[in-house]
């Protein structure tokens, strides 16, 4: 049996100049035991390179502050990334206008955490001022051409994608590494960067709107913004759903169930299925880049894994006209113009109370449809780069050296070339690391860390029944994502491919946030979610497709059952049990 006490391959000892770390928010984008493909390649060093520097660019830090050679802004502990709640806690305490404990009501809600405790080089008035220079042209900003030409960049890239047949296993990983140094590392930076920024606007919106006194009217006045990219897919795939529902042949298909579906579609002549088929080759085409674990070194993509994506067409199939996503944006469009308009009427006694609203109101406008492009051309290049891995993995199967592709994930990238040299020698090396990635993948990882990490022979088992049921009457809270009340019977959805089992008004209960899990939002009547922030990018999709959505709603899965009636009001963010 594996000695699980050990450090993870990947792991990296806790900083004791930032000794406070959190799953808070990080759990929506990494549930899993990190493999160490993942933290070697993307995540780890490589990131926090970047990370670093786009703290650095924004003005809240200097790159020297981090130890060189470690990870402070993120943590990995037994498999588990966790996010530094200390840097977070320096940068609140830098930025004029927030606190140490704003970041923490941010990334723990309610949970709490330990008390902030301050150390001599939180408050540096130079950070101050690079701040403010930050907010300044942050402000003055009216479009962004910079993420513009990633997404240019990033469709170049897919359209210029070799045939991999023709690369040898070298080229594969020659190919992985050149897109990870150029163009990945700068569009991540400038998402990174992009992300604090936000954060500047959002928190303009919630001061300007502080003397209406009405904490519902920021989240509504964030929906229907338009033009937010991670809400596409929702939008094709609801597009390849009215396809499906207007032909008598395609329905007969996805009727039979979508085990081998897209097999049967090829064998079939008739002309909708044939345009059907050429819509959907094209939908891969655009969006097959998206999954859950968007983060992971080799995750179900729709690309890979084109039977998720078909699950998620099988439920809006079913779904009315009326659930069109664009005619609910269009309606929550008006609602944000109506409301924007009663603001400026409600301030309109103060001409600087108008003027303020007003410049928030068009950064939110620039900014999120910005940072969601941003996030997207992440996750496009990145697929670009993690394709020649998934394709070395096929190979190394049909070779006889993996049992299969997903082993790949098991050697670090400084593995790779002896890998190549001697791929039977990682045979024992692959197969501890599995049952070591199999008994971590058991534990619950402690939500907070302060300084010193609890054995993990301590941590509790997932499997123990920790929390208790929440019976008719109870009212559950979480983060008001996305405006609107629904009533229906629970769906607990553990992962998109389960998307089949979703049925028309009924309410989505699942455990992350995760892009790859939004298209669900349109086949569902309301969403509560575990884990999940204000600026999470499936609570900007909620929004933009008019999903009554609550996030943060703790071990939801847990505590709701198949079934349970609930009211969710996205506007108040609760769950009421019926």
């Amino acid at each position: 049996m594996v000695d699980i006490s050990r450090p993870w391959v990947v792991d990296s000892p806790i900083s004791t100049r930032f000794p406070v770390y959190t799953r808070g928010n990080v759990g929506e984008v990494s549930s899993r035991v990190a493999t160490p493909l993942f933290w070697s390649m993307i995540g780890g060093m490589p990131a926090e390179r970047e990370w670093r520097r786009a703290l650095a660019e924004f003005g809240a830090f200097d790159e020297d502050e981090f130890r060189p050679d470690a990870i402070d802004i993120q943590g990995m502990v037994h498999g588990y990334v966790y996010l530094n709640l200390s840097t977070l806690r320096v940068f609140g305490a830098r930025m004029p206008g927030a606190s140490p404990e704003l970041m923490d009501r941010t990334y723990l809600g309610d949970a709490g955490g330990p008390a902030y405790v301050p150390h001599p080089d939180d408050l540096a008035p130079q950070f101050t001022e690079r701040i403010l220079r930050t907010v300044e042209k942050v402000f003055a900003v009216e479009s962004r051409p910079d993420v513009e030409e990633d997404a240019r960049t990033a469709a170049r890239l897919r359209a210029g994608r070799p045939d991999f047949a023709s690369l040898t296993d070298r080229d594969l990983v020659a190919r992985q590494r050149a897109i990870m140094a150029d163009p990945y590392a700068a569009i991540l930076r400038r998402h990174l960067t992009m992300v604090y920024e936000s954060s500047l606007v959002t928190g303009a919106l919630d001061e300007a709107l502080a003397p209406l006194d009405d904490p519902t009217l920021a989240v509504r006045l964030l929906s229907g913004l338009g033009d937010i990219a991670s809400a596409a897919p929702a939008q094709a795939l609801w597009r390849l759903g009215r396809m499906v529902a207007a032909s008598p042949d395609l329905i007969a298909e996805f009727d039979t169930g979508t085990g081998g579906l897209l097999e049967r579609l090829r064998a079939r002549p008739e002309r909708p299925v044939t345009a059907f088929l050429t819509a959907f080759e094209a939908f891969l085409r655009e969006f097959g880049s998206r999954s859950t674990d968007e983060w992971e070194a080799a995750p179900a993509t729709w690309e890979t894994h084109p039977s998720i994506p078909l699950g998620l067409i099988d439920r809006m199939r079913l779904q009315p006209a009326d659930r069109e996503p664009e005619l609910r944006s269009k309606a929550l469009r008006a609602e944000r113009e109506r409301l924007t308009a009663q603001v400026r009427d409600r301030l309109s006694a103060d001409p600087e109370a108008v003027g303020r609203f007003d410049a928030a109101m068009r950064s939110v406008a620039v900014f999120m449809a910005a940072r969601e492009l941003s996030k997207t051309n992440v996750i496009r290049v990145l697929h670009e780069a993690r394709l020649p891995m998934w394709e070395l993995g096929r190979r190394f199967v049909a070779a006889g050296h993996f049992g299969d592709r997903h082993d790949i994930t098991m050697v670090r990238e400084d593995e790779l070339d002896a890998l190549l040299d001697d791929p039977s020698s990682f045979k024992p090396v692959i197969a501890e690391r599995w049952e070591w990635h199999r008994a971590l993948s058991e534990l619950e990882p402690p939500h907070i860390i302060d300084g010193e990490v609890p054995p993990v022979t301590t941590w509790p088992k997932r499997r123990d029944p920790a929390v208790t049921l929440a019976r008719p009457g109870d009212v559950l809270t979480g983060l008001a994502a996305c405006p609107g009340a629904a009533t229906g019977p629970a769906r607990i959805i553990s992962d998109p491919s389960e998307a089949t089992e979703l049925e028309p008004g009924e309410i989505l209960v699942a455990p992350m946030t995760d892009p790859g899990w939004t298209p669900l939002f349109t086949s569902a009547a309301a969403v509560v979610v575990n884990v999940g922030a204000p600026l999470s990018h499936a609570a900007i999709v909620s929004r933009e497709l008019g999903i009554p959505c609550v996030l943060a709603v703790r071990d939801a899965t847990k505590r709701i059952k198949n079934g349970t009636m609930l009211t969710v009001d996205g506007t108040a963010g609760t769950v009421t049990v019926h």
